[in-house]
């Protein structure tokens, strides 16, 4: 009979957090929350509480739950996430909320997450913060996860090293030379590959294995690992400088620096960190690291997708992306706006093949930016001469997507509200899994005739469901 992995009990600790009651469904819901909450304005603890227990409980599913439920969401969300700041006694939307609700970029929103996250933070209730600083902990999941599969490969044949739900839990997580002692990653490696070797079982239930597998979980979201067939993750050296990032960051939450060795420390005191770390949490980085490459999220779609259009269409994209590196404006692939207007104006010229309208192409064009006129692409109806105007609204994930949700800038509306019938959204959802379109036409008059919700928000943020506009096939 096999043995299985302890750690010593004079080792163990086990780490935790809050864990969403929503994690199966956590990228629809983190558009929906960030979306609505970055239409919030500060006010009163009390008073934006309200308004934010309105918004859950608009979501899917919520309006018939009870206010304790609720408020386990808000809570889960404003402290895991942190989506929202404060400032003594007013509460503000985050800008980890505005991120996410501008940019439309799942994966760059759970980097950022991920970048700052560590045992102890602010995501969990004081007295529980004092419990780690007590113990000693002072630990950062992804960084240190990333860096022992990064040395794993060092040592398997051919570089094939992942980690598992179990290992990370047993071998890292839970053990106090891991989280206090800071043992060295090499060593962590070491006693994995043992453990392998002679076949060492672990305790693997859902409950032991949550909060590591949490983290793993995010870490794919965030396209930084992928998850195998064989239940282990692995990085995506797609996104190596992101990945060395994270390895050669060393910052922690400075407040909690002062508590650790002393003998007497107080609850209120650490309760009187808390605002600090949700403004710690939202601080600035260096976008062009943690954006997402779109290019390898599109690449995996096309390896996915049984559509043949679909396919065909995705690597008549990769081989204009590819090729406009050689033109004098290449096509951006870190800006999920630039991929997501690429992808259309390829649907756009293969749609007017199929209308048999081919001397309409080299009429359709992008539009720059300079100029604002509130569309992306001027195109053709091809049933006739009628223009169309486009403005392209893309979003990008790991995992297919629900949401539906988008905001629109003041010269957007405008333009919609000019141009009408001849105006249309082209809603574009990028996941490894798929890519969907969704048509908006004439959004103004959708709105005017209750098929849309619009409020206005320096320009206007639209909520939208399938009696607003339609899907359609994309073409190549």
């Amino acid at each position: 009979m096999n043995s299985v992995y302890k750690v010593p009990e004079e080792y163990f600790f086990r780490i935790h957090h809050i864990r969403p009651r929503f994690k199966n469904d956590v990228e629809n819901v983190l558009f929906y929350m960030a979306t609505e909450i970055a239409k919030l304005t500060p006010d009163k603890h009390e008073r934006f509480k309200e308004k934010l227990n309105n918004t859950i409980k608009f979501y899917p599913g919520n309006v018939s739950k009870k206010i304790k439920t609720i408020n386990n969401w808000r809570t889960e969300i404003s402290s895991l996430f942190g989506l929202t700041e404060y400032e003594k006694e007013i509460s503000m939307p985050g800008r980890m909320a505005l991120l996410l609700s501008e940019n439309q970029d799942l994966i760059e929103f759970f980097r950022y997450f991920l970048f700052y996250f560590q045992y102890p933070g602010g995501h969990l209730k004081p007295r529980e913060t004092l419990d780690f600083i007590r113990a000693g902990i002072k630990f950062k999941p992804a960084k240190y996860m990333m860096e022992v599969i990064w040395e794993g490969r060092k040592l398997v044949e051919a570089g094939k090293f992942g980690l598992s739900k179990a290992e990370a839990t047993h071998c890292i997580f839970n053990d106090l030379r891991v989280t206090r002692d800071n043992r060295s990653v090499k060593e962590t490696v070491s006693i994995i590959l043992k453990n392998r070797e002679n076949n060492i079982i672990y305790d693997n239930g859902g409950d032991i294995t949550r909060y590591a597998g949490d983290i793993l979980d995010y870490l794919e979201l965030a396209d930084l690992l992928k998850l195998k067939p064989n239940y282990q993750y692995y990085l995506n050296m797609t996104n190596f400088e992101t990945i060395k990032a994270f390895i050669m960051d060393d910052r922690y939450f400075g407040p909690y620096e002062t508590f650790y060795g002393k003998k007497e420390i107080q609850v209120s005191a650490i309760a009187e960190t808390q605002q600090n770390w949700f403004h710690y949490v939202n601080n600035t980085l260096d976008s062009a690291i943690f954006e997402a490459d779109i290019i390898s999220v599109i690449e995996e779609a096309g390896e996915s997708s049984v559509d043949v259009e679909k396919s065909r269409l995705i690597s008549e994209v990769l081989l204009r992306i590819r090729s406009s590196r050689e033109e004098e404006r290449a096509v951006k692939t870190k800006e999920v706006g630039d991929i997501g207007e690429t992808i259309v104006i390829e649907h756009e010229r293969a749609r007017m093949i199929v209308m048999e309208r081919e001397d309409l192409i080299h009429l359709i064009k992008k539009i720059p930016e300079a100029f604002a006129v509130g569309y992306d692409i001027s195109s053709y109806e091809g049933i006739s001469n009628l223009r169309r105007y486009i403005e392209v609204k893309t979003t990008i994930s790991r995992g297919k997507l629900a949401a539906k949700n988008f905001h629109m800038t003041p010269s957007e509306w405008s333009a919609a509200n000019t141009l009408r019938k001849t105006y249309f959204v082209y809603r574009l959802m990028v996941s490894a899994q798929d890519i969907g379109l969704f048509l908006i036409q004439d959004p103004v008059g959708k709105y005017k005739t209750d098929l849309i919700d619009m409020l206005p928000r320096e320009g206007a943020d639209i909520s939208y469901s399938e009696r607003s506009g339609q899907w359609e096939k994309l073409l190549a």
